[in-house]
Formats: structure tokens, sequence, C-alpha cells
């Protein structure tokens, strides 16, 4: 009997000890399998992470270049309102001068013509 309970005990003690060391082990396994897929999703992160990076880098390089294009297209309306005003400067300048040029030329046209008519008296009297 004592071997029977001898055996049992050791059946008992072996059969506690594989249970505690698979239990070890199928522990450590889903940490190791937990830890994989950590890994894996850390890697999927950073790669969308990256990719993320990269568009952000060309959608922020694309808008400086726009920026600069709206810039420079301002700067040439500018100059071109500039010029505008300049030109329509000019030409209030010019008609001022065409007006007072006509005004003088209708003052002569008149002294012209009273110059006419008395010179036509003064050879008449003769």
């Amino acid at each position: 009997m004592n071997e029977v309970l001898l055996t049992s005990i050791f059946s008992l003690v072996t059969g506690v000890g594989a249970w505690y060391a698979a239990r070890r082990k199928n522990l450590a396994e889903t940490q190791a399998s937990e830890l994989d897929v950590v890994e894996k999703s850390v890697k999927y992160y950073r790669e969308m992470v990256d990719d993320l990076g990269k568009r952000l880098k060309t959608a922020t390089d694309e808008l400086v270049h726009a920026t600069e294009k709206h810039r420079l297209a301002i700067d040439e309306l500018t100059e071109a309102k500039n010029e505008l005003k300049s030109v329509k400067s000019e030409l209030k300048s010019l008609e001022k001068r065409f007006e007072d040029l006509a005004n003088e030329n209708r003052d002569l046209v008149t002294e012209l013509k009273k110059y006419k008519q008395l010179s036509g008296k003064v050879i008449s009297k003769n």
C-alpha cells in the first residue's frame, strides 16, 4: 500500500509540477505572442506616421510654393496698379494740356480773324 500511496503522491507531484511548468510556458508564450502583436502594431503605426509625415512635408512644400506664387502675383498686380495710376495721371495731365492748347488755339483764331478784319478795313481806306 505504501507503494501505491508513494506512486500516487509522485504522480500527483509530477502532474502538479508539469501543470505548473506548462502554465509558465503557456504564460511565456502568451506574453511573447502579445509582444509580437505589439511589435507588429508599433511597426504598422510607425510606417503610417512616417507616411503621414512625408505627406505633410509634401503638402507643406506645395503650400509654400503656392504662397510664393500668390505673393508674386500680388506684387505684379500692385506694380500694374501703380503703373495704371501713373498712366491715368499722365492722361489727365495731357487732357488738361490739350484743353489749354485748344482754348489758346481758339483765342488765336479769334485774334487772327480780328486782325484780318482790321487789315481789310485799312486796305479799303487807302
